[in-house]
């Protein structure tokens, strides 16, 4: 059970919240469609006792539907082109879409054209943190389904693996984050896996030398070179060896003591500020603050670049076709 401090750090994010984005609000189906956050929470339940790993899955698809359009469902699309976000080379190891449909379904026989696919998933992605231990904040809703989906916008909009923090900071910038949202949303990955091929230059050719990334622990780095052979790139590796899936400071652990695996990650101690959160919280003795941070930075984020009002759509289906 969370602590006071932590409700009371989360009671005075969400107030702060509600003021700064007039066209989402919190409870915005409470009459249209009640209990619809509970009938969302009933289905993640049933479908994470029969795959627990989709809980990363649920939180990676709403950070990248975000990242590009917008938080509007847009990576939802399908394309019988391959020219959708979807298709983009950063989404093509994205999970959950089945999910979203399956609870989609149940909420259309409730609620029909009334809940948007992107407010699902942004209650899915705050479900499947809640559901791996860490904390279950308000959801802001209101949003509408964009209907545009453009695998050249996932390419130049979502930020890369290996990027620094001043090149990330820019990639989060533009969405109206701070470099603070930064480094706490990147705590994601203290769920859930990477393939070994989003990491292995700086397992086998860092400087171009076939060398290894110098920050890297080296004997965490012999682990993963055996994990992760040349000939066998799509193998997957946990991002937080600590605990795999459980949402907790794990992920900090592993960055402080440089056995992180995506460079992004590692990078974070590069930068005084980002370096010294990091270390902040991998000597924390309470959840609290870091839950409280990390509500906060999914609020923003689920602010970014919304449909509201008359914009965009209620569709019965998340997956349609855009041409």
């Amino acid at each position: 059970m969370a602590s006071t401090t932590f409700l009371i750090l989360v009671a005075a994010a969400s107030l702060l919240a509600s003021f700064a984005q007039a066209d989402l609000q919190y409870g915005y189906y409470n009459t249209t469609c009640p209990g619809v956050e509970e009938l969302v929470r009933t289905e993640l339940e049933a479908i994470f006792a029969d795959d627990s790993t989709l809980r990363a899955g649920l939180l990676r698809l709403h950070f990248h539907d975000c990242f590009v359009r917008g938080c509007d469902a847009s990576l939802m699309l399908n394309s019988h082109n391959g020219t959708a976000e979807k298709h983009a080379d950063p989404n093509l190891t994205v999970r959950g879409y089945e999910a979203i449909e399956a609870i989609k379904k149940v909420v259309e026989k409730a609620c029909p054209l009334v809940v948007s696919c992107a407010d699902i998933m942004a209650m899915a992605a705050r479900d499947a943190v809640n559901f791996s231990t860490g904390p279950r904040y308000e959801v802001e809703t209101g949003r509408r389904d964009g209907n545009v989906s453009m695998l050249e916008e996932a390419l130049t909009n979502l930020p890369p693996a290996d990027g620094n923090v001043t090149v990330l900071t820019q990639y989060f910038a533009v969405k109206n984050l701070t470099m603070k949202d930064m480094v706490v949303l990147s705590a994601a990955h203290t769920i859930g896996v990477t393939h070994c091929s989003s990491f292995s230059k700086r397992l086998y050719n860092f400087t171009g030398a076939d060398d290894q990334d110098p920050s890297l622990d080296p004997a965490y780095g012999k682990t993963l070179t055996t994990k992760c052979p040349t000939d066998k790139m799509a193998s997957v590796v946990p991002m937080d060896e600590v605990t795999v899936e459980k949402f907790d400071l794990g992920y900090y652990e592993s960055v402080y003591n440089h056995r992180a695996v995506l460079h992004s990650d590692a990078a974070l101690l590069e930068d005084s500020l980002t370096g010294a959160y990091v270390a902040l919280m991998n000597n924390a003795s309470s959840l609290d603050v870091f839950f409280a941070d990390f509500a906060v930075a999914m609020i923003n984020m689920g602010r970014a670049g919304v449909l509201t009002g008359t914009q965009g759509e209620i569709r019965e289906t998340c997956g349609v076709y855009v041409d």
